[in-house]
């Protein structure tokens, strides 16, 4: 369940609306959320209030659920290694996936909105965690405007 939460939201924002995804995709998806969730948790662990935290759609107040994001983010390509959200590798994933341009051009909008986390300053430059924290309460916060029905 640990895993789930993070993936959960990431995976409804990319294919909750999404018409041309099959059930396979979806589930072939979430296996590779959950596997890089697991992966993360083994260095950044999460509390109960976390994971509350998360379900709630609030980002958790805890030191390691900045690098737990980030540690998931890197792994499925939405943030760079230098900690800065990827709009154009999100894309080009969210492309082998989705066939539906009306799809696509909604997830690029989406990025877009969110791709201003990249010019706000951070205070951990050397652990690169910190923007993943606004990403995801960019995606969060967002996520309606472009029809995403997030469910955790």
């Amino acid at each position: 369940m640990l895993p789930g939460i993070l993936s959960a939201a990431l995976l409804t924002i990319l294919v909750k609306n999404a018409t041309a995804i099959t059930d396979d995709q979806r589930a072939q998806i979430q296996a590779k959320f959950l596997q890089v969730g697991a992966e993360c948790l083994k260095d950044h662990t999460l509390s109960v209030d976390d994971i509350s935290a998360f379900k709630n759609k609030k980002f958790p107040d805890s030191e390691n659920a900045p690098c737990f994001t980030a540690c998931i983010f890197k792994k499925v390509g939405i943030i760079d290694d230098d900690g800065n959200l990827s709009q154009s590798n999100t894309l080009e994933h969210a492309k082998k996936i989705f066939e539906d341009e009306e799809d696509l051009k909604t997830i690029e909008e989406f990025l877009t909105t969110c791709a201003k986390v990249n010019d706000e300053e951070v205070s951990d430059d050397d652990k690169k965690c910190a923007r993943s924290k606004l990403a995801y309460t960019c995606l969060i916060e967002n996520a309606d405007k472009f029809g995403f029905n997030i469910d955790f």
